[in-house]
């Protein structure tokens, strides 16, 4: 499960805009019919239920540029939008760039039908982006064709690394970036938010003032008797920095999945988290006898006659995690988006010798690892569930273990051997549905 990448994300550059004259032998200068050129096309997420991870998502999205104009005032068409699809709980952090804005699920408005894709791939509703200033566009339709240039030939120069390679690269550039974090999340299937927009097309001369096409004309006819090249060069200046299309903007974002869940199983490495997910849904995680077998989140589902119930594995925590010791912050970030926790401790950690921690130690330890990473994260509805009941001596430990927390239900389990999972199971029913609403402090606790 890939839940962290950095984007790179680049609107289509609009179109250029036709100088074009009719001429016929009843007009003496002709008459201007340079169409406009088009709007370049957007970088749109989506959020998707069918998506649950970011292994998907490439690390640079180009949208479509927009066409040129024609002569007889015919308009260039419309770039093609690149709709890419994220998993829900998608969060956005602005590296560089324009602020991506969130867009609407549909529209009824008509649309403009030269605002119309080419294609039918980009079949979505027309959104409506901010037009640049006058001043500003001529600024950047100067430097319109350079600007691609230079990102055509950076970008093709940078080579797609593995994901450990990203990651750390990742990590030692955020220290140096000036970072906007949580700009913006997807939480709903069907929600947009727009990361670059496309350019707007260049003008044809038919859009142009008529002081400027008056004077378009007379320069017209001059450049069909000067002979000199440079005087032509510098004539033509004018002309194309205003039709040429201005670029897209581009931005460079990080995207992050916060894993949304009804239930989050909490607790320290090797406690049984994997095994047990596998015992209350179909999922199959990887499983080993040895610490920090998930470093990803897994998902499974837990179905009811009434009710459909996602779990969520997160992956183990241990002392200092929320300093980030032992990645703890890259597991701490997908608790804040369960509703419910249920707490899994190890019975026989401290059994037959071993330097183990015991239960109400473990569950003292999680609660303070919450709280330090977040103020008030340990306060929702939460159960335990007591694992490996099938080793010996743990019977007493949990009896232990039920005289020194009081105030939330305790559910001793066998994962393994599947035992006490289907009483687990409505203790989980309930927790969600709200008709358990207990709730877990650290004077519930008693360590001494």
């Amino acid at each position: 499960m890939i839940d962290r990448r950095r984007l790179c994300a680049k609107g289509g550059d609009g179109g250029k805009g036709c100088f074009s004259f009719h001429r016929s032998r009843h007009m003496r200068h002709g008459k201007a019919d340079g169409g406009n050129g088009g709007r370049g096309g957007d970088v749109i997420l989506e959020c998707s239920p069918t998506i649950w991870d970011l292994s998907s998502l490439q690390h640079h999205i180009n949208a479509k540029r927009g066409g040129h104009g024609a002569s007889k005032n015919k308009i260039g068409s419309r770039g093609d939008d690149k709709v890419v699809l994220v998993p829900v709980g998608t969060v956005l952090h602005l590296v560089e760039g324009e602020m991506p804005y969130m867009v609407g699920k549909g529209s009824s408005a008509p649309l403009n039908p030269w605002e119309i894709s080419t294609t039918l791939e980009s079949d979505h509703k027309q959104l409506n982006i901010p037009k640049v200033s006058s001043n500003k566009r001529r600024k950047s339709m100067s430097s319109a064709e350079s600007l691609n240039e230079e990102n055509t030939s950076s970008w093709e120069a940078q080579v797609t690394c593995n994901d450990v390679s990203d990651s750390d690269e990742m990590k030692e550039s955020e220290q140096e970036e000036h970072i906007e974090y949580n700009v913006a999340e997807l939480t709903e299937p069907g929600q947009r938010i727009i990361v670059a927009h496309g350019g707007e097309g260049g003008l044809g001369n038919v859009s142009l003032t008529k002081s400027y096409k008056k004077s378009s004309h007379k320069m017209h006819d001059e450049l069909e008797k000067v002979d000199d090249i440079d005087a032509q060069e510098d004539k033509n200046d004018d002309t194309s920095s205003l039709t040429t299309g201005s670029p897209g903007s581009e931005s460079v974002l990080i995207l992050e999945l916060k894993s949304i869940a009804d239930v989050g199983l909490v607790g320290m490495p090797n406690a049984g988290k994997s095994t047990l997910l596998g015992a209350l849904s179909k999922a199959q995680p990887r499983i080993g006898h040895y610490a920090f077998t998930t470093l990803r989140p897994n998902l499974g589902n837990l179905t009811y006659d009434d009710l459909s119930v996602t779990v969520a594995d997160i992956p183990g925590l241990i002392k200092g995690a929320h300093e980030n010791r032992g990645l703890g912050h890259a597991f701490l970030r997908h608790i804040e988006r369960t509703r419910v926790l249920a707490y899994v401790l190890d019975l026989a950690a401290a059994l037959d010798g071993r330097k183990g921690v015991p239960p109400w130690e473990q569950l003292r330890d999680l609660i303070l690892e919450l709280e330090f990473y977040n103020e008030g994260l340990s306060g929702r509805p939460a159960l335990i569930v007591a694992n490996k009941i099938d080793e010996a001596g743990a019977q007493e430990v949990y009896d232990e273990l039920r005289r020194r927390v009081c105030g939330v239900n305790i559910f001793p389990v066998c994962a393994v051997l599947e035992e006490g999972v289907a009483e687990l199971k409505d203790g989980l029913r309930m927790l969600v549905k709200g008709e358990d609403l207990n709730r877990l402090t650290l004077d519930d606790i008693d360590v001494e």
